[in-house]
Parts: C-alpha cells; structure tokens; sequence
C-alpha cells in the first residue's frame, strides 16, 4: 500500500474512537445526569455496600460531596471532548496529509495527542474505579478496559 493509502487508513482508525468518545461527550453534556449519577455513586463507595468489613476500611476514599462530585464530573467532561477534538481534528488533518496539503508530522502529531488524551482519560477511569472499589459491584470496569486497549492500539497504529 503507498503512503496515501496508509494516511488514509490512519485518518479512519483515528476518526472511530474519536466519534465514540465525541458522542459519549456529547451525552455528558446535553444529559447530564445519567453517568453523573452513576459517578456518585461509585464515588460514594455504593458498590461495597454488601461488604461492610472491606467498606470500612477504605470508607475514608468516599467522595460524597455533591459540589466536588460535580467538579470532577465537569473535569472529566472536558477531559473527554478535548480528547474528541484532537482525535477528530487529527483524523480530518490525515485526510487532508494524504492529498499532500499539509505536513505529514504536524498532523501526526495532533492525531497522537489525540490518542493519548482518548487513552489516558480511560486509563484515569480504570485507576478511579480501582480506588473507589467499582469493580465490587454493578459498574464494572469492562468498557474502561477495552476503551484502554483501544486507544493503544490506536496509538500503534499511527506510530508505525
């Protein structure tokens, strides 16, 4: 395959995580109170609630402040569209790198930031969840895991 071909390629698998995360984005915005809820209660340590014994020793991680609970949702919110704004701004610039009107490592570079911004807000979830203990109870940390995976993955790709 030429380098246009591989530009292009690149422009695709860095534009799919880019449209999951900008629509989860997009949720957090116009509805709020969906995952912000579900943040409380993980932050509030609900998952220990049917083990009392290891809730009462790590109870002093609880956040059950609504004023900070709203201000680490609204961090994580703007975490998630600056990673949506690189990861789709780097996509549509590889598309535009293929056809040669701009410089291939500028690009790659928002495309890469993009990436890691998508990788590490996951990775923060998975680290959260493993302080708050939500992998006790319903929440899981299956989709954390696997956005995780998929922004390495995603970085491979643009580095090879």
């Amino acid at each position: 395959m030429d380098g246009t071909g591989i530009l292009v390629v690149k422009a695709s698998i860095t534009a799919l995580p880019g449209a999951w995360i900008a629509l989860g984005t997009c949720d957090n915005v116009r509805f709020p109170s969906i995952n912000r809820d579900d943040v409380a209660r993980v932050l509030a340590l609900e998952a220990l609630s049917d083990v009392p014994e290891i809730k009462a020793r790590v109870a002093h991680r609880a956040v059950t402040s609504p004023r900070v609970m709203r201000t680490l949702f609204a961090v994580v919110v703007l975490a998630e569209c600056l990673a949506a704004l690189l990861l789709v701004a780097g996509s549509g610039l590889l598309m535009l790198s293929a056809t040669g009107f701009v410089s291939q490592e500028c690009v790659l570079l928002v495309a890469l930031t993009g990436a890691a911004a998508f990788t590490g807000v996951s990775a923060s979830f998975l680290i959260g969840g493993k302080w708050f203990y939500c992998w006790y109870g319903e929440f899981g940390q299956q989709t954390h895991l696997l956005a995780t995976l998929w922004g390495l993955a995603t970085l491979i790709v643009l580095l090879i």
